[in-house]
């Protein structure tokens, strides 16, 4: 998703509106709970520059912060990641946010796998 794109960044929305709508239907599924982290940590992330010109910058840094975080802490409690370097590697502890691409990039390789099952 390319943050020169509103486009992307709306359709990414409208995909963690839509996880987040499927958690309240299936409260405790914890599958939907990390597809719902990876993707709401993904669009905070990418969002940061489209949102510097409309607010402070510092608001949109915290939340993809916060985000990530979030997740990585959801992987490293459930050992759930799914990308090349696990949530437990120390590195994360400083980078979350990276962690939060890394498991991003994760799931939509998954995704297209799935895809390309289907076909």
């Amino acid at each position: 998703m390319s943050t020169a794109d509103p486009f992307a960044l709306l359709r990414a929305t409208a995909t963690v509106q839509r996880l987040d709508d499927e958690l309240t239907v299936h409260p405790g599924d914890l599958q939907r709970e990390r597809t719902y982290l990876v993707h709401r940590a993904a669009l905070a992330d990418r969002a940061v520059p489209a949102l510097a010109e409309v607010e402070d910058p510092m608001i949109s840094e915290r939340d993809a912060e916060g985000t990530a975080r979030r997740l990585l802490e959801h992987d490293r409690a459930h050992g759930t990641g799914r990308g090349p370097v696990p949530a437990a590697d120390a590195r994360w502890d400083i980078n979350a946010r990276g962690y939060a691409r890394q498991e991003h990039a994760a799931a939509v390789l998954d995704e297209h796998a799935r895809e390309d099952a289907r076909a």
